[in-house]
């Protein structure tokens, strides 16, 4: 009688177990505890490794993502019925990588690492910079040219009189030519150090973690004679 309760036991614990061995799709990944996300007949969820159970038929997208490493999306045709395993490898992010896409766009870096704060503080200042860059430079190039023009009509003025009366205007026009190319340099300078800074801080700063799989390991452990049963849960951090 001990004993049949015993095999009960065995077989209540052990079929959650062995329900994970069969299904439709099992998806394992290189690292372990990677987030799946499978959208088309169904949306449905799980933790590498992982199978999926159910009876699933068309076409499915498997997105993979983890902290730390790049997403991947790929393209399944399921058949109720046809087991079909996938085993996917993330690539790891890298400094470079991150570096690269701030050269680019300020703040892309900083998002592709996941500091989004950063991200958009780099991206609205560059932005803030580059349009007061831009607008600096149009203005010099305005007042430049109106300085040039008035010089030109001094220098093909005849009249002595004239030329002494335009002599306080075209001053003006040279200190203001002078006073909007200086703001130029400044906010273009400025544009520059925010740009730097943005690379620095995308390599200097990119968070250098290591991640273990946290997916919880279920093992059945039974005595040679079936007189005793244990069952352990165990997780990894």
């Amino acid at each position: 009688m001990r004993i049949r309760t015993c095999i009960l036991l065995v077989l209540v614990l052990a079929a959650p177990l062995l329900a994970q061995t069969e299904g439709n799709l099992e998806v394992t990944s290189d690292p372990p505890g990677t987030t799946i996300l499978l959208d088309g007949e169904f949306r449905l969820a799980g933790v590498t490794p992982t199978v999926f159970s159910q009876p699933l038929n068309g076409r499915y997208t498997l997105k993979a993502s983890r902290e730390g490493y790049e997403s991947y999306e790929t393209e399944l045709l399921l058949t109720g019925g046809t087991p079909l395993r996938v085993n996917i490898t993330l690539a790891p992010k890298t400094r470079f990588k991150a570096f690269l896409r701030s050269a680019v766009i300020p703040g892309w870096g900083q998002f592709y690492a996941g500091e989004k704060a950063r991200g958009i503080f780099f991206g609205l200042a560059a932005l803030g910079s580059g349009l007061v860059t831009l607008i600096a430079e149009e203005d010099f190039r305005d007042k430049k040219e109106s300085y040039e023009d008035l010089l030109n009509e001094f220098n093909e003025e005849r009249s002595i009189e004239v030329r002494k009366q335009m002599e306080e205007t075209i001053n003006l026009a040279r200190e203001e030519a002078y006073d909007a190319e200086t703001l130029r340099n400044i906010s273009f300078g400025i544009l520059a150090a925010v740009w730097t800074y943005n690379l620095v801080d995308a390599v200097i700063f990119f968070p250098n973690k290591r991640y273990e799989s946290y997916a919880p390991r279920v093992s059945l452990n039974t005595g040679d004679d079936l007189s005793s049963v244990g069952l352990n849960l165990s997780f990894k951090f």
